[in-house]
């Protein structure tokens, strides 16, 4: 099958997502790859050179997705309680990608892919931190709790809830884990 450049990269991406969040980087195996899009090997390395660059490019798309949406809901003139909401929902989107395998892979093989996963995180909390600093100003967050204390709370009950292990244990949903961190988030911050 002959492929525009885009379509190609595009294709190649989405299966090496697939295959590197559910096997990591150590198994990710690119004649898979080029198998499952029904392309040659030499195709595939003809536009991407390496199993690296593939790697490296598929965590970069995922991170310049999870910011966009992060960046336009920031912008939106939702209520807090929305706006956690969603926030939640792409940060676990990232972490849920990945199983541990490739998490594991990352921080023992790829280190500078993982500090640029950390460097995402810390932004996003950075910019949680800067929304609850806001809505505290306006009343909505109790005036004496710590934003920053907040948002990392926020962020280590999403990375510690949004893995595979923790949905099997529990059998529920990620829309049930939303609303219980939600729910009881706004709880004890939100001012009465």
């Amino acid at each position: 099958m002959a492929y525009e450049k885009e379509v190609l990269e595009k294709l190649i991406l989405d299966v090496s997502e697939k295959f590197l969040f559910r096997y990591g980087y150590k198994n990710l195996n690119l004649n898979d790859v080029a198998k499952e899009i029904n392309i040659s090997k030499t195709t595939l390395y003809k536009t991407f050179d390496s199993k690296y660059v593939v790697a490296s490019r598929v965590i970069e798309r995922l991170l310049e997705n999870a910011e966009f949406a992060m960046s336009e809901l920031l912008q939106s003139e939702l209520p807090l309680p929305e706006k956690l909401k969603q926030g939640i929902e792409i940060i676990s989107n990232i972490y849920t990608k990945m199983d541990r395998e490739f998490l594991y892979d990352l921080e023992n093989s790829l280190p500078e892919l993982w500090e640029k996963i950390d460097a995402a995180r810390k932004k996003k909390e950075s910019a949680i931190t800067a929304l609850l600093f806001k809505e505290q100003s306006k009343g909505v967050v109790r005036a004496d709790i710590d934003p920053a204390l907040l948002s990392a709370l926020l962020l280590t009950l999403i990375r510690g809830m949004y893995n595979p292990n923790f949905f099997l244990t529990y059998n529920v949903t990620s829309d049930v884990v939303v609303k219980a961190i939600i729910d009881i988030f706004l709880q004890g911050s939100v001012g009465r």
